[in-house]
């Protein structure tokens, strides 16, 4: 009985939960009429692919995407780098002030992103980085809960590897990149994918630093496409499927990497 009722509550979370995209994917394939139908509906009366030959037909969108693509990239690839070679340095070497550091960084993690909105802000107008890839990559690349969890992910690692890597010749750069980074594969693509997914769904910050049309990205030019003005709102849900079926996509093709990290994230 207490199984049956945790599938049941499962279910129910489940549903609640998946409703509003499962809805957003119906939506997608809506006409004009369903949307101002006087009763609502869920399912679409007569199901046609115009919305998303519109969506797609539109010249900024393709703009919109690239750019979220290209800082998205930038983002995890950066931060992921960034990330391991800070883990490194606090699991493998000895320094001053190592300890002190450390705490600064958890320090970290309980101020809000919003409150440093403007000293980033005018730090990157200062450096004349608005309307730019950097501007919109740079202030992202450091996050202390990914440094954090792949610092945990070295540290089950027995030292007297790197002792045999340092004796066989490797420099520290060609052991992060041929022993630490495979042997923590799981945390390394979980940093990875999280740094890539939050930075592609990223709203504030690249709205802020932005003010050139072609600069915007996806989820700031997705409500400048002008669909909902113009009363095509199956194009807008359209849009925003567009954009979210990749990621569904990637979430579960690296779920086994995503639990494997949150169980251990060391390949023995």
């Amino acid at each position: 009985m207490r199984r049956i009722i945790r599938i049941l509550l499962l279910l129910l979370l489940s549903a609640i939960i998946l409703f509003p995209l499962l809805y957003a994917l119906s939506a997608s394939f809506f006409t004009k009429v369903d949307f101002t139908a006087p009763a609502a509906r869920f399912l679409p009366s007569s199901p046609s692919f115009r919305n998303y030959a519109l969506a797609l037909g539109n010249s900024h969108f393709s703009r919109y995407a690239l750019n979220s693509l290209i800082t998205a990239s930038l983002t995890a690839f950066l931060r992921t780098g960034v990330a391991a070679s800070a883990a490194f340095a606090f699991t493998h070497l000895h320094f001053r002030g190592q300890r002190a550091l450390l705490i600064a960084l958890l320090a970290t993690l309980f101020i809000p992103s919003d409150a440093m909105l403007y000293e980033n802000y005018i730090t990157t107008a200062r450096l004349g980085l608005l309307d730019s890839y950097p501007g919109i990559v740079l202030p992202s690349i450091l996050s202390a809960s990914a440094i954090l969890m792949m610092a945990g992910a070295y540290n089950g690692i027995d030292r007297d590897v790197y002792d045999a890597a340092r004796i066989d010749g490797a420099g520290d750069i060609r052991y992060i990149l041929t022993m630490l980074i495979p042997l923590t594969a799981p945390v390394t693509g979980a940093v990875f994918i999280q740094a890539f997914v939050s930075s592609f769904n990223s709203y504030l910050w690249p709205l802020l630093v932005t003010t050139r049309p072609s600069m915007r990205t996806i989820q700031i030019g997705i409500t400048m496409l002008g669909f909902a003005d113009e009363g095509e709102l199956g194009a807008q849900f359209a849009s925003i499927m567009l954009i979210t079926i990749p990621f569904l996509l990637i979430l579960a093709l690296s779920r086994r990497l995503i639990m494997n990290a949150l169980s251990g994230g060391v390949h023995g």
